[in-house]
Formats: structure tokens, C-alpha cells, sequence
């Protein structure tokens, strides 16, 4: 009997060890497909979200396009292709410098035709060119002034050749502007600008209406507008960081002018010369004489009205008296 009540125990544990395991699997298999339709739901809806998202922030960007962003990184990151601010600063740091060089130089020479014949060479052999000439002339001075463009890579070494010409003074200063932040900046802007215009391009191939495809004509118009302003930026920049600007300034004084004048001429400058001087010297003092003699006609005119009268009183008294004494 004991033996019997031990077997329908036995039993009726596995039963219910049965019952609950398949109560167990029933509710996984019911968590399991109401996750699956909870996951399907919250895909579609982060779908939804996305697809609001990129399409405002197209047009956002296409409005914002119109007047250039003070923070490239910022722009980049509102459409969805910039860099984060690490990254740029990782490209910054990893990105050669991209410094802009120029010098202002100011040197009094001796002979200024030789200087520039010098200056022209030097020119030649550093690869540079001549941007800007003018020519000035003052009294008691004659002078050039220039505008150089000499490669980065030559600008000290060109700039001690020009010291070695010849030269009574010389002055420089010379100075340099870091571009290279501003690159990364623009580089980035430039990205973030070609990935509304493709976009934007995308968009026009699907449009149907008339007024859509005006709207996203008239956007993309701004935004390629902008993308030819930051290229021409860059352009500017990297012309600037190959070639360095020269301001230069050489001019003569009338000392050594003269001198050079003094040595050019031959023996009937110098005669010409010294007659001229004689005849000017003559001149002057015809001039002086006459300035005098003009000076001193109204004392004159005084004098003769005063002493003509008493001249003839004089002299007619002095006859009275002569006249007096044969009497």
C-alpha cells in the first residue's frame, strides 16, 4: 500500500513539474512576441523621427546658407555630415601649419638703377614676381616702391639677398598670420555645403510639383552660391601660403644724386656749368639793383620836392651876394 501512495505521488510531482514548465515556456514565447511588435514599433517611429529631422534640417540649412556661419563645426554637424569639435582639433593638430608670411622693407640706396637691376635678379632666382610697381619722384629724392610675391619656402633667403645690395640704411619688419584654424573651418563648411547640395539635387529628381521644384531650385542656388565663396576663400589662402608678400620701398636722396650728376658730366658740362652760374650770379644782382632802385623812387621823390626849392633859394641868395660885393 505504501509502495502504491509512493508511485501516485511520483506521478502527480511530474505532472505538475510538466504543467509549469509548459507555463513557462507559454509566457516566454508571449513576452517574446510582444517585445518583437513593441521593437517594431519603436523602429518605425525613430524612422519617422529621422526622416522629420533630415528634412527639416535641409531646409533650416538652406535658409541658413545665405550668410556664412561663424562656426564651420557647428554647421557641419546641424546637416549631419561635420566633424565634431575632437575631430577638428584633431585635424587641426595633425594638419601642417598654414601660416601666412609678408615683410615690409624700407632701404635707403646709393645708386638706385643699380639697386633695381639687383632687385629684378633676385627676383629671377627666387622664383617670385612683381605684383605691383610705382615709381616716385620729391624734390631732392627719386623712388620705387614694390609689391612682392616670392614662394614661402624662399622668403628669409630672399630677403637677405635684397639686404646684400648696396645701401646707405635698411629697415624690415616682418610678420606672419596662422590660417590654419580657419582652413580646417572652411573645409569643413565646404563638406557640409556639398552634402545639402546633393541632397538638395536628390530632392529636385524626385519632385513632381512645379512649386516644389522651384523651391529647391531657388535653394540650391544659394547653397552653390556659397560653396563658390568658400572655395574662392580657400583658393586665397593657399595662393597666400605658397607665395609670401613683399612690400618694398628703395629710394635715393638728392646728395647722392647729385654726386652722380657731378660724375656723368665732362668737361663742357662743367663750363656750361660755371656760365651759367656766372650769369646768374649777374642776373641777380641786376635783379637786386633794380628792386633797390625801386624801393628808394618815392624817398627820392621827397628829396627833390624838398631840396630843389632850397637848392634855388641857395643859389639865388649866393647871387644876391655876389652882386652885393662887385657893387
Amino acid at each position: 500500500m505504501n509502495r502504491k501512495n509512493n508511485r501516485l505521488f511520483t506521478i502527480l510531482l511530474v505532472l505538475m513539474l510538466a504543467l509549469g514548465l509548459l507555463a513557462g515556456c507559454s509566457s516566454a514565447n508571449g513576452n517574446m512576441a510582444k517585445s518583437d511588435g513593441n521593437g517594431m514599433t519603436s523602429s518605425q517611429s525613430l524612422a519617422d523621427s529621422e526622416a522629420a529631422s533630415e528634412a527639416e534640417s535641409l531646409t533650416n540649412d538652406a535658409k541658413a546658407d545665405s550668410a556664412p556661419s561663424a562656426n564651420g563645426t557647428d554647421e557641419a554637424i546641424a546637416v549631419g555630415g561635420g566633424l565634431s569639435s575632437d575631430t577638428s582639433s584633431a585635424e587641426l593638430n595633425g594638419l601642417n601649419q598654414k601660416i601666412i608670411y609678408t615683410a615690409t622693407l624700407n632701404m635707403q640706396v646709393e645708386a638706385l638703377d643699380a639697386a633695381a637691376t639687383s632687385l629684378r635678379n633676385a627676383i629671377h632666382q627666387s622664383g617670385g614676381y612683381i605684383l605691383q610697381f610705382q615709381d616716385t619722384k620729391h624734390e631732392g629724392e627719386i623712388g620705387s616702391s614694390y609689391t612682392i610675391k616670392v614662394p614661402a619656402s624662399g622668403f628669409m633667403s630672399f630677403i637677405d639677398r635684397i639686404e646684400q645690395i648696396k645701401h646707405s640704411s635698411f629697415e624690415r619688419n616682418i610678420g606672419g598670420k596662422d590660417v590654419s584654424e580657419e582652413y580646417v573651418d572652411l573645409e569643413s563648411r565646404l563638406k557640409a555645403r556639398q552634402l545639402v547640395e546633393t541632397r538638395l539635387l536628390a530632392m529636385m529628381d524626385k519632385a513632381v510639383k512645379a512649386d516644389d521644384l522651384l523651391k529647391f531650385s531657388d535653394q540650391l542656388s544659394v547653397v552653390q552660391q556659397e560653396i563658390e565663396r568658400i572655395k574662392g576663400r580657400i583658393r586665397y589662402l593657399d595662393t597666400n601660403v605658397a607665395f609670401s608678400t613683399i612690400e618694398l620701398r628703395m629710394y635715393q636722396t638728392n646728395q647722392n644724386l647729385n654726386v652722380e650728376r657731378e660724375e656723368a658730366k665732362g668737361l663742357g658740362g662743367r663750363m656750361s656749368d660755371a656760365l651759367a652760374s656766372s650769369t646768374k650770379v649777374v642776373w641777380d644782382a641786376i635783379n637786386l639793383l633794380l628792386v633797390v632802385a625801386a624801393g628808394a623812387v618815392p624817398v627820392l621823390i621827397v628829396i627833390a620836392l624838398i631840396g630843389i626849392p632850397l637848392y634855388w633859394i641857395h643859389r639865388k641868395r649866393k647871387r644876391d651876394s655876389s652882386n652885393k660885393t662887385v657893387d
